[in-house]
């Protein structure tokens, strides 16, 4: 009996499975399933297995049962399951459908050719266990000694895990899964959609072990996940020519875009809302996002919104730049007739590996060169075009460029040439959320590595390994740059030489192409009133860095947050103490960062927006974990002020994260890769010994410099017509070389004119930044001594000032009559008393006298008009000038003693009635006056 036509009624009672996976319990199940597809009784047998006993693995068990409800979709009925999860996790049930088919099978005759839509078929299809993931080869771990040297013991772990869900492949493969809340109403309220495009590589993975159900369930989305075609089978491209005759080869973007296609048809259906749709994708995932961002074949409203993981079109390892080398080394492999003409030709090899058995095609070993890619995207002239980066780097209409902008050198006048087709590619806009974690190399070094360090030589080798397979000119400047930026030459011990090597590789393939991606597509459009959800709309952009390390994860503690270490948070893995591949113990305070996390996700695929969880903050108990994130406004990101949120158990909002080893990527090798490009020789642009294969750490690619005219001839990415696309390649990208600045390599030349050659203009270029060096040196003493001279005058300045005080103190102690003025220079001392005597004197001469003086004849007036007085008789050498309201005649009082007149011993109380004398204007009497003060006054 047939699976898909069983009744219903067979699968209404509940069952316990293993949540570590969901739909499967073990090994042997796995065997049995894949054995017997369309076995009915072997169904049974899922049915009543239970659990493996050998399993060590802790499980978490949740109820499920076949859904009553049928959902009529375009092409035929379908029937899910629904699983009762844990309610004291918060997560309402859920209707899953697993393994529903959204193409035709790519089998036979379709090997090879275009996404074509899925054939309608009759009857229910019980949608209750995923589709086989897509041909792919696995590792052999039957030396896993052998697979240590590559890789160290946590990725080895993480590969081990997944293979349960890989072990059954077949080319019948494109399904997807759909998990979508339970809605009990009548009024279903349309739910936001969020699709998974798996990672992890180009040439292997699957969307099995990428369970979506807690993500769903906790957050209200309707969560979808699919396969699409890998390696050879979804990214062969032997088309020499692109830009003349294009040609579908990037089957597995056109199985992402069909996909999209039948979600937006279909999703409705499910509770999705089809108008919001989200895609997420992570590594290799996320670069399928990146290019479906700016292809051309993608319609406007198929998806509204991306998060992009880790990463980026732009990386080195992202797109082929010469994928017709590889299709010929395997057509050649399996005794495939190589056409004369490839370029008018090329369909012979393509029809030649379609007769190919999928294991004849799996068992030829195409070894990319390190830190790059045999099958991938490459440019196809349909879904990538060939001047897919010159698009992408002149994504803002009005032609500016962000502040990470070394192209706009590198592409002057672009604007001008750019396409009708390229204008059309940017007319979708997108919100965009990205991220990274700190450590994302980290699985490329060996578990040696991981354990004791690598020494300075290996660190070279590995650097130059990656400038030769990434860059064409000036090779020796630019691993420079990298050694000198990343060394820290207080610090030389193998842990901190891996460290810094570590830092070097995930900066150079993941951070800095991802960051210069959110460059170029943050600067979204304005806001406009007339169309405010179409192309004109504005978009939002966060960027967030994930540095946190799970306690029971993988890898040592020390290492820091590691590529892929974030996703076990996104779905929501610790809320159910792990599932699937993922680690299997968290803590109170991981449990929070997940919830924090997935909130983060469900609120900008929502609406764009990270920070708005009002739903879930009333939802969900107060927490000191909780508690942290509560409150935190992380804010946009946008090229200038580069904000992004450092996501841990103690999230902080920063911005400008790693500036200067970004700006080493982004602005300085790209001015020094682009200075090659202009009438260098071409043993300039090479290493000393550039052929020595000691210099390198594993595959390198051939010399592109180097390819002789037939290959240049075959391979028409290199002509002067493609040359638009561009010598791409940006700061963290495989360059691209045109023809027209290829000079053939002759290998015969002597090695010591190449060394000669590339060392004297090294030594020029380090004798320039040398000169430039001293000259700021020079100039920093001279300003230095300046500031040094300024502050020093500066303190004699005011030692002399305190000094003046002082002495001016101590000469007035002795001296009453005695002024110093303390701003003048301190050998000019006036006697101020004097001066006054004299004054006084000279206004004493002339008194009018109106009768002898016998007492009896009037009293003598004294004319004071001008006279002077000590201001304050008894104080330091101050004066004191009559008013001008009293001028004319006055008597002295007869009380006034010596101390008005003389040394300064006169109490106030005098000052005041001499004061008080003079206003009402008394004749000052001679004979009342005190003998002191007539001897004074005639002085």
């Amino acid at each position: 009996m047939n699976k898909q036509n069983a009744p219903s009624e067979d699968y209404d009672s509940i069952y316990k499975v293993n949540f570590d996976n969901p739909y499967y319990n073990s090994e042997d199940l796995l065997d049995k399933f894949y054995g017997h597809e369309n076995s009915y009784s072997n169904y049974g047998d899922y049915k009543r297995y239970y659990l493996n006993p050998s399993n060590p693995i802790p499980k978490t068990r949740v109820k499920f049962k076949i859904s009553s409800r049928i959902v009529q979709t375009k092409y035929g009925k379908l029937q899910g399951i629904v699983l009762a999860m844990d309610e004291h996790r918060y997560l309402s049930p859920l209707e899953v459908f697993l393994g529903v088919p959204y193409a035709t099978p790519p089998v036979g005759s379709n090997r090879f050719s275009p996404t074509r839509t899925p054939s309608p078929w009759e009857g229910v299809r019980v949608s209750d266990r995923p589709g086989a993931a897509c041909p792919q080869k696995l590792p052999d771990f039957d030396d896993e000694k052998l697979l240590l040297e590559k890789m160290p013991k946590g990725r080895l772990e993480y590969i081990k895990r997944l293979m349960p869900y890989l072990k059954n492949q077949s080319e019948d493969c494109l399904y997807l899964n759909i998990f979508a809340p339970l809605q009990m109403d009548e009024t279903k309220i349309a739910l936001p959609v969020l699709v998974y495009i798996h990672g992890d590589s180009y040439s292997w993975s699957s969307s099995s072990p990428y369970d979506g159900a807690v993500l769903a369930s906790y957050t209200d989305l309707v969560v979808v996940t699919l396969n699409f075609r890998l390696g050879v089978l979804g990214f062969l491209n032997a088309n020499p020519t692109p830009h003349l005759k294009a040609r579908v080869a990037n089957y597995g973007l056109m199985d992402q875009i069909a996909a999209l296609h039948w979600v937006q048809q279909n999703i409705a259906l499910f509770g999705g809302d089809p108008t919001n749709i989200t895609l997420m994708g992570h590594g290799s995932g996320a670069a399928c996002i990146n290019f479906l961002m700016i292809s051309p074949t993608v319609m406007p409203g198929l998806f509204h919104r991306a998060i992009l993981l880790s990463g980026s079109a732009l990386s080195s390892w992202a797109i082929v730049d010469d994928p017709v080398y590889y299709s010929l080394k395997l057509a050649k492999h399996l005794n495939c007739s190589i056409p004369d003409d490839l370029g008018k030709d090329h369909e012979v090899i393509v029809d030649c590996l379609r007769e190919a058995s999928i294991d004849e095609l799996l068992s030829v070993d195409i070894s990319a060169p390190n830190f790059l890619t045999a099958f991938g995207p490459s440019v196809d002239g349909v879904v990538i075009k060939t001047d897919f980066a010159k698009d992408f780097l002149t994504v803002h209409g009005s032609g500016d460029f962000p502040s990470f902008g070394p192209l706009n050198n590198m592409f002057q006048n672009v604007h001008s040439k750019r396409s009708d087709s390229g204008r059309r590619l940017f007319q979708n806009k997108y919100d965009l959320l990205f991220g990274v974690v700190t450590c994302e190399a980290l699985w490329k070094f060996s578990a040696n590595d991981i354990q004791n360090g690598i020494e300075a030589e290996k660190r070279d080798r590995m650097l130059r390994t990656y400038v030769r397979n990434s860059y064409t000119y000036h090779l020796s400047e630019i691993f420079y740059t990298i050694v000198n930026e990343y060394t820290d030459w207080e610090r030389t011990s193998p842990i901190n030489t891996r460290d810094a090597a570590v830092s070097a590789l995930s900066d150079a393939q993941y951070v800095a192409p991802l960051v210069q991606s959110g460059d170029l597509l943050s600067g979204g459009p304005k806001p406009t009133t007339s169309d405010e959800d179409g192309p004109g709309r504005p978009t939002k952009t966060y960027f967030y860095v994930f540095d946190y390390q799970t306690k029971d994860g993988f890898y040592t503690q020390r290492m820091g947050a590691v590529h892929g270490e974030e996703l076990p948070y996104m779905f929501g893995a610790p809320l159910v103490q792990g599932f699937g591949h993922f680690p299997q113990n968290y803590t109170k305070s991981e449990v929070a960062l997940a919830e924090s996390m997935m909130l983060f996700v469900a609120s900008f695929v929502k609406n764009g927006n990270p920070n708005d969880n009002t739903r879930q903050e009333a939802l969900l108990p107060a927490s000191r974990e909780r508690n942290k994130f509560r409150g935190m406004n992380w804010e946009e990101y946008d090229s200038t002020h580069q904000k992004y949120l450092e996501i841990g158990i103690k999230p902080r909002l920063k911005n400008h994260y790693r500036a200067h080893q970004l700006s080493v990527w982004l602005r300085l090798i790209p001015e020094l890769h682009r200075a090659g490009m202009e009438d260098v020789a071409t043993r300039h642009n090479l290493f000393r010994n550039h052929n020595d294969q000691d210099l390198y750490e594993g595959i390198v690619r051939p010399d592109p410099l180097a390819r002789t005219d037939n290959e240049i001839r075959r391979n028409s990415t290199y002509s002067d017509t493609a040359l638009t696309t561009v010598d791409t390649i940006i700061a963290t990208c495989v360059t691209i070389v045109p023809n027209r600045d290829l000079q053939p390599y002759n290998n015969t030349d002597t090695l010591a004119s190449l060394e000669a050659a590339g060392y004297a203009a090294y030594s020029t270029a380090l004798s320039v930044t040398i000169a430039i060096g001293c000259s700021l040196l020079i100039l920093n003493v001279l300003i230095f001594a300046g500031v040094y001279y300024q502050r020093d005058k500066s303190r004699s300045r005011g030692k002399q000032q305190r000094f003046n005080e002082k002495h001016f103190e101590t000469i007035s102690g002795k001296h009453s009559h005695y002024h110093i003025d303390p701003t003048l220079a301190p050998s000019l001392v006036v006697d101020v008393e004097r001066q006054n005597r004299k004054k006084l004197d000279q206004s004493l001469s002339n008194l009018n006298f109106k009768g002898p003086l016998d007492g009896k004849s009037p009293s003598p007036t004294l004319s004071i008009d001008n006279m002077m007085l000590p201001s304050k008789l008894g104080s330091r050498g101050n004066s004191f000038r009559l008013p001008n309201a009293y001028q004319g005649y006055a008597t002295l009082p007869k009380n006034m003693g010596q101390a008005h007149f003389g040394n300064g011993s006169g109490s106030p109380r005098d000052d005041r009635v001499a004061h008080a004398t003079l206003r009402r204007g008394k004749n000052l009497h001679p004979q009342n006056l005190p003998q002191a003060a007539i001897d004074e006054m005639r002085v």
